[in-house]
């Protein structure tokens, strides 16, 4: 882990696209400012925590339940009736 020290106003420089400045220091809460493309995902780590463990649940959940059967439709009896080859004249 790379451990920095900043005040406020000054900045860290994350790849060339994601900047990342400490706005304000109110006792023990630090309020960052963070920069980036639109599409990168920022997430608060305890948010993203929990959406890791929801997503590990549900994919152990899925691996254990067998897989469902699914109904028979009208189509596939169909496909029991026997086909009459036509002779070409």
């Amino acid at each position: 882990m790379l451990v920095l020290s900043r005040r406020i106003n000054e900045s860290i420089q994350i790849g060339t696209d994601i900047e990342v400045m400490v706005i304000d220091v109110r006792g023990d809460i630090v309020r960052l400012g963070i920069t980036a493309p639109q599409s990168t995902q920022i997430w608060r780590k305890e948010l993203w925590d929990v959406i890791v463990h929801e997503n590990r649940t549900a994919a152990e959940a899925s691996r254990e339940s067998s897989t469902p059967s699914l109904p028979l439709s009208t189509f596939s009896k169909l496909s029991k009736i026997p086909t009459v080859k036509v002779k070409k004249q």
